[in-house]
């Protein structure tokens, strides 16, 4: 959960899942993000599940010594985070932001989209962006391991709540 609820007309939105734990693709996302903006991660922030020691990028705890240092962060775990790394969150996450209601899971399991207005997954290491039931969906694709051949991330802006897949 965000420490802060701070809502300003200048806020972006950072969309990301899938991470598995790289940390310089951590830093580079990070770097994008001002102490106004909010950060979205739909889980494998971390990949402690499948841990790639033989990766000298694979850095879980540089992550999670500084995903306290985001203000507006939602996070939920994904089918390759083990819980005890980082306690405290959890699985499927419902908020509010901008007058909006997010649901917020990895999507590797059954969701309800019941009072919903934003579907925000990632497992699919595809980037997806599309509208179904009068929902929106969202889904970052990865930004190391894209499926796609595209890394990327999604940049929400709430002017008028637009979408767009950045290529990092």
């Amino acid at each position: 959960m965000p420490k802060s609820a701070t809502i300003t007309n200048n806020m972006t939105i950072y969309i990301t899942a899938d991470i598995h734990g790289y940390y310089a693709t951590w830093q580079k996302i990070t770097q994008l993000v001002n102490p106004t903006d909010t950060l979205i991660i739909a889980g494998d922030l971390f990949g402690t599940r499948y841990p790639e020691y033989d990766s000298p990028a694979y850095q879980p705890e540089n992550i999670r010594a500084e995903i306290g240092d985001i203000n507006n962060l939602y996070y939920v775990y994904g089918n390759c985070d083990l819980p005890n790394f980082t306690p405290g969150f959890q699985q499927e996450l419902r908020f509010e932001l901008l007058g909006k209601r997010w649901l917020l899971t990895h999507g590797d399991k059954a969701y309800d989209t019941t009072n919903i207005d934003i579907v925000v997954t990632g497992h699919t290491h595809t980037s997806d962006i599309h509208t179904q039931n009068g929902l929106l969906y969202l889904n970052p694709g990865s930004p190391i391991k894209p499926r796609d051949g595209q890394k990327s991330i999604i940049v929400f802006d709430q002017t008028p709540l637009i979408t767009a897949l950045k290529v990092i």
